[in-house]
């Protein structure tokens, strides 16, 4: 594949490596500290995170499900919810009429969570309008004054925060004077009301300690390992060690917040593995004082889902070997990702071993990234990431009968190896079903996480076993409830997932949900302008509704070039949705928009019986395409009576593509 590829001269976007250092110590002996929060909280990117009521009430929005939210938040042993205002106009209602009340009553705290303006989309073409923390969108005077009055009467409300508090150009509002304002109009209502604001490790300096300092009560700081990943938990002592350093002279608290559902720059989602072991290691942060609490970030409260069917990445059973570097990274010349083995070589005739392993790359910049493997740490096979063919199960077998001659035993290694570093060049290469001739292979399905060493010698090279599990969700609540529950000293009860029976995982099986996905396959080689394939259903409108929304789920693994193939929804003939398939994170499913969500097609549907809504994507000038799929699934309708949403069978659809474009309902048997 052929990518924006900015091959930069090093260490782009990152921090000089750190080395991981003895952690920073309690504030105060022998001086009591006040209990810790253990938070959940919805996340704005994460698949399917909270709970709403599965029918619309009047005003045409499902509104949070407050009861069942309740329920999970007990099961988990959450203290506190941290409540998000940007998804649904009505989420202030829903958290000062309904939610806040509730969590009252079950004893639970409530920190409330607003965006930036750097994440509100707001529209005057309803069609268009975004999220945004309504219904003070970013007037943040209003919303510290409306938010202290609510915590009077409700003392439960605990805290807000502002997310992304100095991304992009958010900080040009975000003076130290505005602070002062908005802590002022806090402090006439409730003084008593705690303020945070996000911060990355990057951002967490001594010249943002000393502008917010005074006028905050602490940072939100997600943690991302080194940086970009939510697989690697080694480097939460350092990061939290150098954050209180800098924090604390100022007066500043800290949060943690962890990824427990996707992350967006991830090149692999969070397990139940991950989310044990960083809240493990947080928990004597919390115990003594250093944190003011942790926030499970995209804790799925939506038990009852499967793990998306995508996340499958492997070629049989449910493991798979990754090597991995993670997006908007860098990496120096030499730097590496490998799982080694010390296997034994047996019996005196030819010895091999045979492997299956794809990577998403061909085509572009050669000399960089390779593949290989080694024997007693040298190389005796290599491939570059451009060579083979993209997306592809390949198997190879390597000979290694001269190198394990005279051996009774053998260090065998598969390599990510950047010969030469990269600025920015995402890449995940997969190895699975190992297997030895004249050696003995353990675990190599990677069906355990074990048998294998996996070592780096670079903090942006990412070696992890990556093992797929339909119940994932309820694995990862249960992780995040294990671990509040013992805080507490409280026994835990685990809650159980889906089964998913019925669903074929496997490399074929590229829905989100299920089995069936609609697919659009753009060839490599030229393309003429105007080239389109589209599906098309004549979709029955509810009557005399106030609301009609229109929610669907996007992917393609494969990356487009910017500018010339894109995804498009119509309502009878009038485009209302165009996304370039050169988007930056093409290795999962996302809603809609990333910050639209569900689209509000009222304007288009109101008063009339049915409406045709047609998928697609186009073309708008000749290209040449290096090949590439795109996905829809998982429709989702809001008044609208929307037959098969999740392609699980071929009825109701109309395909039509022009040469050379495919449409396809595909279904994984």
């Amino acid at each position: 594949m052929i990518r924006r590829v900015w091959i930069l001269l090093v260490a782009l976007l990152l921090m000089p490596a750190a080395v991981p250092r003895a952690a920073a110590g309690p504030p105060g002996e022998g001086v009591a500290q006040p209990k810790p929060f253990l938070s959940a909280m919805e996340g704005g990117n994460t698949v399917e995170a909270k709970i709403r009521e599965a029918a619309p009430r009047a005003d045409g929005f499902r509104h949070i499900d407050t009861p069942a939210t309740i329920r999970r938040l007990q099961q988990m042993h959450a203290t506190m919810y941290t409540f998000g205002i940007w998804d649904k106009a009505t989420d202030w209602d829903d958290l000062r009429l309904e939610f806040a009340p509730a969590a009252a009553r079950a004893g639970i705290d409530v920190m409330v969570y607003l965006v930036p303006p750097s994440e509100c989309f707001l529209n005057s073409v309803r069609s268009l309008d975004g999220r945004c923390s309504r219904p003070f969108n970013t007037d943040y005077i209003r919303w510290a004054t409306e938010l202290a009055k609510l915590s009077l009467t409700y003392p439960n409300i605990k805290s807000w925060g502002i997310d992304d508090f100095l991304v992009g150009s958010n900080s040009t509002l975000f003076t130290k004077d505005y602070l002062g304002q908005v802590r002022a109009a806090m402090n006439a209502v409730n003084p008593h009301l705690k303020w945070y604001v996000t911060l990355y490790s990057w951002d967490i300096t001594p010249a943002t300690a000393d502008k917010i300092k005074g006028n905050l009560d602490g940072v939100i700081f997600p943690y991302t390992g080194y940086i970009n990943n939510s697989i690697d938990p080694t480097w939460l002592e350092p990061r939290l060690d150098s954050s209180l350093d800098v924090l604390r002279p100022a007066g500043l608290s800290l949060v943690l917040l962890v990824y427990t559902g996707r992350f967006l720059d991830g090149m692999i989602h969070p397990d139940e593995r991950y989310v044990a072991d960083v809240l493990r290691r947080a928990t004597p942060y919390l115990k003594d004082g250093r944190l003011d609490g942790v926030i499970a970030y995209g804790a799925p409260v939506r038990i009852d889902l499967q793990q998306p069917s995508w996340d499958f990445w492997g070629h049989s059973g449910n493991g798979r070997l990754s090597l991995s570097v993670g997006n908007f990274t860098s990496t120096v010349d030499g730097s590496y990702a490998a799982a080694s083995q010390q296997m034994v070589v047996s019996g005196n005739g030819p010895r091999s071993i045979t492997f299956k392993h794809r990577d998403p790359d061909v085509g572009g910049l050669r000399g960089y990234q390779f593949k290989q493997v080694l024997v007693d740490d040298q190389v005796v096979w290599q491939a570059d990431v451009e060579e083979d063919p993209k997306e592809t199960w390949l198997t190879t077998t390597v000979d290694l009968t001269a190198a394990l001659q005279g051996k009774t035993s053998a260090k065998v290694t598969f390599r990510l190896f950047d010969q030469r570093g990269v600025g920015w060049w995402p890449l995940d290469w997969s190895v699975d079903d190992v297997t030895g001739r004249g050696v003995v292979v353990r675990n190599g399905g990677f069906e355990q996480n074990r048998d294998w060493e996996l070592t780096r010698n670079y903090p942006t090279m990412q070696p992890y076993v990556d093992i797929y599990s339909i119940d994932r969700p309820a694995r990862i609540f249960n992780a995040i409830g294990a671990a509040y529950a013992r805080y507490q000293g409280q026994p835990y009860v685990p809650v159980r997932g889906p089964r998913g029976n019925s669903v074929k995982i496997g490399p074929d099986n590229r829905a989100m949900y299920g089995n069936g996905r609609l697919a659009f396959t753009v060839p490599t080689g030229p393309i003429p302008a105007n080239t389109c394939a589209s599906a098309t259903q004549q979709v029955r409108v509810k009557p005399g509704q106030p609301r009609y929304e229109l929610s669907f789920w996007h992917a393609d693994p494969e990356q487009a070039r910017f500018g010339e193939i894109f995804k498009q929804l119509w309502i009878d003939g009038q485009l209302i949705w165009s996304r370039d398939a050169g988007d930056y994170w093409p290795w999962f499913y996302m809603n809609g928009s990333d910050h639209q969500g569900g689209i509000d097609v009222t304007d288009l549907v109101k008063g009339k019986q049915s409406v045709a809504i047609q998928f697609g994507i186009c073309t708008r000038q000749a290209v040449t395409s290096p090949g590439m799929v795109v996905n829809f699934d998982h429709l989702e309708g809001v008044n609208l009576d929307i037959h098969n949403p999740g392609f699980e069978n071929r009825s109701a659809w109309s395909l039509t593509a022009s040469s050379p474009f495919q449409a396809d309902i595909a279904i994984a048997r």
